[in-house]
């Protein structure tokens, strides 16, 4: 979704990297409806193998996926591909509790070990090799308008869909419950939206 706004935006060019198609072809849609093809690139790649050359971009985005390879070993990874002064805004989800509830650190523990709080992601970021521009908390709202409300309104039929597939009926139990956390301890963790900019030894 992020594509046709930074497209927007910008007045630049987007890459939109994927691995499943299915979403890009549904970009590609979006994509041409808002007359933005030409300006619009898609490849169905893996994140963690980009087949760009050094120096390609001049901002890497990414939104609530960087956490799949590691916050640090992202970034590392994508600092090559910037140009250099190139920027990476990228979200992460962080603990805002110093001492959780025992469930919800229970489930996080098991769902996501590398978890840490704003001021852990922002070591990560300097260590990586960046300078930090900023970095702001995301609204409750970007949390429920476009993802767990339409997703929560389609867990029924996919219950019925995936009866007695027992991997199937996991996930979505597995986010029914995730869904549940969100409404009971939204205080103690968030989206936080950080922006960093390549640091480079003499324009290196």
């Amino acid at each position: 979704m992020q594509t046709v706004a930074l497209a927007q935006a910008t007045g630049g060019v987007v890459t939109a990297v994927d691995l499943h198609a299915e979403f890009l072809d549904q970009l590609r849609e979006r994509a041409e409806v808002a007359g933005l093809l030409e300006r619009i690139h898609v490849m169905q790649a893996d994140m963690r193998d980009l087949p760009y050359e050094p120096h390609s971009f001049d901002l890497v985005w990414c939104e609530g996926a960087a956490y799949i390879m590691g916050i640090r070993e992202a970034l590392t990874e994508w600092r090559r591909f910037l140009r250099p002064s190139g920027y990476v805004a990228f979200s992460e989800i962080v603990s805002c509790a110093d001492d959780p509830p025992a469930e919800l650190h229970d489930f996080f523990t098991a769902e996501y070990a590398g978890m840490t709080d704003v001021a852990g992601n922002l070591a990560r970021a300097r260590s990586a090799g960046y300078e930090v521009i900023g970095h702001f908390t995301l609204p409750d709202s970007a949390w429920w308008d476009a993802y767990y409300t339409p997703l929560e309104a389609k867990l029924p039929g996919l219950v019925v869909k995936y009866a007695g597939d027992e991997t199937a009926l996991g996930v979505v139990e597995s986010t029914r419950k995730e869904i549940d956390l969100r409404r009971r301890y939204a205080d103690d963790y968030a989206y936080e939206l950080f922006v960093v900019r390549r640091r480079d030894a003499q324009g290196a």
